[in-house]
């Protein structure tokens, strides 16, 4: 193993890719068995670092792959021009479809050659006529990958800018309609670091992703977080001992890899070169990122909580503030006090659905019927910002 670079925040490519081999071997079984798949993980945990991994590991095998991320496109046509640009360089374009560029800008009129050059996608206007031209266009017939990364993002950017939920509705019935093109050899992949099933629940859109697999993708399993934090030790010469590497994960207790290096930084920084790393090394290290600002995409990203915010907010409040955690009953009673509910049903549904959408979005976990934050780093981290 080559040395490993402790890159946090960016996805990882290459040589520091670690792990994650029991996830791969199941996406690449699922997608050679002809379905696509749904990807949903907590932000920060790896996602999109192996969706390029898997997009690396088909290119080998001869797949025509394309990898779309999403997650600052702002505008219906910056979407277009995103998708097609990606879809061009990959040459996924039908074989009948002689020269690209000719019958393309046939299509959409004022483009007078694909690719990243001078592509005038201003005068680009949005139509169904064009998405199912567009669908015309790409080539079924050999093995192929996209990848389609913060698809979520954009049809909440979508959905604020025009305010209602059809063009989210079309969109993914359009890319369902790609993918029940029969017989199609493209196989799709959709990540988002907000849950498509969270997204698509709330908006009864469910109908329009339930042909997709879902593939599981939590925290590192304990040997493969081991593994990561001997490669970054070895590679930056870290003095840690095994012991003390079961100290850090212990201390961390939800292995995500942005954890695992922000930690990993900030033991390296606390420790004097060629010293051991020490038990009060690492609480010190934890407890540095606990009134750091490294945590803040967490609270940020509750704001794609669609009507839900404020309820999410209060109950990680709360629960940020009961190590052991706190009880369904305990946090309805609070619940309904707080949000002067009157009928114990619609309390139930709003308490029930934000503690679902958290759950599944990582930040808290059912243990022994209590609710818990998963992370002793995030808890702290919000106690700290929020109730304190």
């Amino acid at each position: 193993h080559m040395a490993i670079s402790n890159i946090f925040g960016p996805p990882v490519i290459g040589e520091n890719f670690f792990g994650r081999i029991n996830e791969l071997s199941q996406a690449h079984s699922i997608l050679n068995s002809g379905h696509s798949i749904v990807l949903s993980a907590p932000r920060r945990i790896g996602k999109s670092s192996f969706a390029k991994r898997l997009v690396k590991e088909k290119r080998e095998q001869g797949w025509k792959c394309v990898y779309i991320d999403l997650e600052r496109t702002q505008s219906e046509t910056q979407f277009l021009q995103t998708l097609i640009t990606e879809f061009d360089k990959s040459g996924i374009w039908s074989k009948t479809v002689k020269a690209t560029g000719e019958i393309l800008s046939g299509i959409l009129e004022s483009i007078k050659s694909i690719g990243p050059v001078n592509v005038e996608f201003s005068k680009l206007i949005p139509s169904k006529d064009l998405y199912s031209s567009l669908a015309n266009l790409i080539d079924h017939t050999q093995d192929t990958l996209i990848v389609i990364d913060e698809l979520t993002l954009f049809l909440g950017v979508l959905e604020k800018t025009n305010g209602n939920i059809q063009d989210v509705a079309f969109f993914l019935n359009w890319f369902r309609s790609l993918r029940q093109i029969t017989p199609s050899r493209i196989h799709w992949i959709f990540c988002g670091s907000v849950g498509l099933h969270n997204f698509t629940g709330t908006r009864n859109l469910t109908y329009t992703i339930n042909d997709l697999a879902e593939l599981k993708f939590d925290a590192m399993s304990g040997n493969e977080a081991f593994g990561l934090v001997r490669a970054l030790a070895d590679s930056e010469e870290l003095n840690i001992t095994d012991d003390m590497i079961n100290s850090f994960l212990a201390t961390l207790n939800w292995n995500i890899p942005y954890f695992i290096q922000i930690l990993f930084n900030e033991i390296k920084t606390n420790t004097v070169k060629g010293q051991p790393v020490t038990e009060e090394i690492i609480q010190s290290s934890f407890h540095t990122l606990v009134h750091s600002d490294l945590m803040a995409t967490w609270s940020q990203r509750l704001s794609e909580y669609n009507g839900h915010e404020l309820a999410a907010r209060y109950l990680l409040t709360l629960i940020s503030s009961v190590p052991e955690g706190v009880s369904k009953q305990q946090l309805t009673a609070s619940f309904m006090q707080t949000f002067s509910f009157d009928n114990i049903v619609a309390a139930d549904k709003e308490l029930s659905d934000t503690l679902n959408m958290l759950e599944h979005d990582g930040y808290i976990i059912r243990t022994n019927g209590r609710r818990v934050f998963r992370s002793p780093l995030l808890r702290d981290w919000w106690h700290y910002k929020f109730a304190e």
